[in-house]
Formats: C-alpha cells, structure tokens, sequence
C-alpha cells in the first residue's frame, strides 16, 4: 500500500511567474462587458419607464356620471317595462346620477327622508331644482301607486324622455355655471 501524502504534499504547485499582462487584459475586456451590460439594462428601464407613462396617458377617463345615467336610460327604454318597474329604475337612474353628479345623497335615502331633507337638491343648479324634485315625485307616486291593469307604454317613454332631458339640462347648466365662476 502506498502512504498517504501529508497536507502539505497534498496541496498543487503553481505555474511559476505569471506576467500581469495577462490579468490587465482580462480586466480591460471585463469592464468593457460590465460597462455594455450596465447601458442595456438603463435603456430597458429607461423603455420599461417611458412605455408606462405612455400608458397612463392613453388610458380613457372612467364615464361621467351623465354618460352612465343616458346609457340606462337607454337601456331602459330598449327593454320598457310596466310602468311600476320602469318607475323604480328611472328613480335609481336618477339618484345614481345624482350621487355622482352632484355628490347628493339621494341614493341613499328612501323617498320621504328625501323629500324632508331641507337640502335636497341644493347643489344642484337652482333652474332644475325643481324640475328635479317634480319628477322624482312623479315617480314615487308611479312606484307606490297600485299596479294597473293596463300597461302604458307612451307614459313609460314619455318619463325617460323627460329623465333624459333633464339629466342633459343639469350637466348644462353646471358647465355653464362653472364657466361663469371661472370668468370671475
């Protein structure tokens, strides 16, 4: 059996003499590669960055509390239910855009704490205060009222008609009354 060398035996030898050209070379070579890998991952960022501003740029804003309120009263009229239905989603049509609108908390009462609120309607502008509150009573009496036999469908039209106006008359007249503020 062969003895086992001892550690020091164990350990390898080195080339003797290795000239320091050959490391300055591979350093030279390595920083240039470091330095190219550095560039390309700034202009990825630099893209990934630009290319999410261009995004949130293009991205539509959500819709306006008209859009959403002309949109159901679309929709309403394709399906025109009896009246006592079409009452009670021409009401929510109402008070939805009335909560986005107007941030009223219309939508979040029943009838009659609407209607004893002393400022119900206050932000909306005064010419259509009360064309407001006229309708939404029309339509509360029309949703509590008994169902009757007979369904008529030119009342129903007549209300998202006279919804649909009113719902473009209020976005009107607030622009116009932010027009005049912004003049003073």
């Amino acid at each position: 059996m062969k003895p086992q060398p001892t550690i020091l035996e164990s350990i390898p030898q080195l080339a003797p003499d290795i000239p320091a050209d050959a490391f300055a070379a591979n350093n030279a070579l390595m920083a240039a590669i470091a330095i190219l890998g550095g560039l390309v991952l700034l202009i990825g960022f630099g893209l990934l960055l630009w290319s999410a501003y261009r995004r949130k740029r293009a991205a539509a804003p959500p819709p306006t509390p008209e859009a959403l309120a002309l949109e159901a009263l679309s929709r309403l009229e394709e399906d025109m239910p009896p009246p006592r239905a079409a009452a009670l989603r021409l009401s929510l049509i109402l008070r939805t855009f009335l909560a986005g609108q107007t941030e009223d908390p219309a939508l979040y009462e029943t009838h009659e704490e609407f209607s004893h609120r002393i400022d119900s309607l206050s932000s909306l502008p005064e010419s259509c205060q009360y064309d407001m509150r006229c309708m939404l009573e029309t339509l509360a009496e029309q949703k509590y009222a008994a169902a009757s036999a007979e369904a008529a469908p030119e009342r129903t039209a007549a209300l998202i008609t006279q919804a649909r106006e009113l719902v473009q008359r209020i976005t009107t007249e607030q622009a116009r009354e932010a027009a005049e503020r912004a003049k003073d």
